[in-house]
């Protein structure tokens, strides 16, 4: 079976000097994420990510850099994403969480790699 391709984009966000990290339930590669998801057709990354970083945690962000691109192939859903993770930084620490999270944490740099966080976000930490 072919897997269907997309586009998707993550945000690192940084508020102060702590990032941000989403728990979720049944995610693919370990218990956390980042706020952010598929694109649009049309959509650009920085359209994208703002939109999704929005909507899942009501946060308004300014886009910093790329930290990486990654590949991750999900069968078992019939797709593969194509993603990027980008460096944000917030104006404001007060998320509100959408029903795709079950939670949130605020981290310092040196305590991201104490989570079971997935490969692609492990490069990224790395690229900071």
């Amino acid at each position: 079976m072919e897997l269907k391709k997309y586009k998707a984009v993550k945000a690192l966000i940084q508020y102060k000097d702590k990032f941000l990290l989403l728990k979720r339930e049944n995610f693919i590669g370990g218990k956390y994420d980042l706020p952010g998801g598929r694109k649009n057709p049309q959509e650009d990354d920085e359209s994208a990510l703002k939109r999704e970083v929005k909507e899942e945690i009501g946060l308004e962000i300014k886009i910093i850099k790329l930290l990486n691109s990654w590949s991750l192939d999900l069968p078992e859903k019939g797709i593969h994403l194509d993603g990027k993770t980008y460096l944000c930084e917030s104006y404001s620490d007060e998320v509100k969480i959408s029903e795709e999270h079950s939670d949130y944490i605020w981290v310092r740099k040196e305590g991201l790699r104490k989570y079971n966080l997935p490969s692609w976000l492990e490069d990224a930490i790395h690229q900071l």
